[in-house]
């Protein structure tokens, strides 16, 4: 892979592919009012592509020892943050669409929603050495478990929703099936951990 792309390198083309998306829709659209029907889904969207590879990384790497899943282990840390930084974007816009329009959100979607987002801004801020260091090793993975895993429920339960309100459109599809991927990979890594340690 190319070295350019490496550590908080990642952060570069991310935040490119991110603001020149959102700078390009507002534009075309002619405000940024306008343009917020155009930007939800798909911020969301590049987001879950991050969630995905950063969720399957160690996965991969045990189950299909290569370079690929190499770059994405030793990567790991800034492609989580890198999907923060996408998601937390997402966030603004979607409550820029409540506060700016007529849509609204239930109580419960909100507070559902807004735990995803206090367990990644942890997530994010405990994504150093140091903070591993203070919280210790046990706390910190399970900090960083539970909350992909929830995340990784929450991608699912929207995109689900979405399906069964629009029909099973492949727009609305790709997130649920690799969502089930990426929980298959580390069912099966688990297990493949599980049997070499029995043996």
């Amino acid at each position: 892979m190319a070295k350019w792309i490496e550590g908080k390198r990642l952060f570069i083309p991310v935040a490119l592919i991110l603001f020149g998306y959102i700078y390009s829709q507002v534009n075309a659209a002619g405000g940024y009012v306008a343009a917020l029907p155009y930007i939800m889904r798909p911020t969301a969207q590049m987001g879950f592509v991050l969630f995905f590879f950063a969720f399957t990384a160690s996965s991969l790497a045990r189950l299909a020892p290569g370079p690929g899943p190499k770059f994405l282990m030793r990567n790991r840390r800034y492609i989580g943050l890198s999907f923060a930084l996408i998601h937390f974007a997402h966030g603004a816009i979607v409550l820029s669409n409540l506060a700016l329009t007529d849509a609204s959100r239930g109580i419960l979607e909100l507070m559902v929603g807004g735990f995803a987002y206090l367990l990644l801004g942890l997530m994010a801020l405990t994504s150093n050495n140091a903070a591993v260091r203070k919280l210790g090793a046990k706390r910190w993975k399970l900090l960083h478990k539970v909350g992909s895993y929830y995340i990784w429920l929450i991608f699912m339960v929207t995109s689900l929703g979405s399906v069964a309100s629009v029909g099973p459109e492949p727009v609305h599809m790709w997130i649920p099936v690799l969502g089930l991927v990426a929980l298959g990979l580390r069912i099966a890594a688990y297990r493949q951990a599980a049997k070499k340690k029995a043996a």
